[in-house]
């Protein structure tokens, strides 16, 4: 809705878990810039890159609970990317372990969202190269093999791929979080 352009952008972000998603025009009016890119997080925060690398789950549930006790928020399943039923609205902080390990992907995917919507962050292009390469990279591996046969050497590529990306999405985020905590939230 075209009034509630003149209400600053980070209070258009923050309408409450019952409008989740948060609308297209705020995603539209990103303009802030991520303190390191995509590809230059692994050298930022390496110790970061490899917890999100290799222990995903346990990232992104940490990350996830640090983004909720910075903004105030109640929980909402995948920061709302699915605003399916239930899924929607507030529930109780425990079922992000849940959504951490059965949906890791989203989960991660749902805490870049937060801190590009909360924190007016947009994706670089080449963020956006690395991000669209690796998805369809993996979709087309798993839409092959249901027709033909991959090799096995394919799809350990493709996993490192994802779990590489997975790394640098988590401590360009977490630099992000960090640089947030250091000068003040002002939500």
């Amino acid at each position: 809705d075209k009034a509630n352009t003149s209400v600053p952008l980070s209070e258009r972000a923050l309408r409450g878990p019952a409008k989740m998603p948060i609308p297209q025009d705020v995603v539209q009016n990103l303009t802030g810039h991520w303190k390191v890119g995509l590809f230059e997080a692994p050298f930022s925060a390496p110790l970061q890159c490899c917890f999100g690398c290799l222990c995903t789950c346990c990232a992104v549930y940490q990350q996830r609970m640090e983004l909720l006790d910075l903004t105030g928020e109640p929980y909402v399943c995948c920061a709302g990317l699915c605003p399916c039923g239930p899924l929607g609205e507030p529930q109780d902080r425990n079922c992000m372990c849940l959504e951490a390990c059965c949906c890791t992907g989203l989960a991660l995917s749902g805490n870049r969202f937060m801190v590009q919507t909360r924190f007016d962050k947009e994706n670089t292009p080449c963020d956006d190269c690395i991000l669209w390469t690796v998805c369809l990279c993996d979709c087309f591996v798993t839409i092959a093999s249901c027709f033909i046969e991959i090799p096995e050497e394919i799809k350990l590529l493709v996993d490192c791929m994802v779990m590489s990306t997975n790394g640098c999405m988590h401590a360009q985020q977490h630099v992000e979080i960090q640089d947030i905590k250091k000068n003040g939230y002002n939500g």
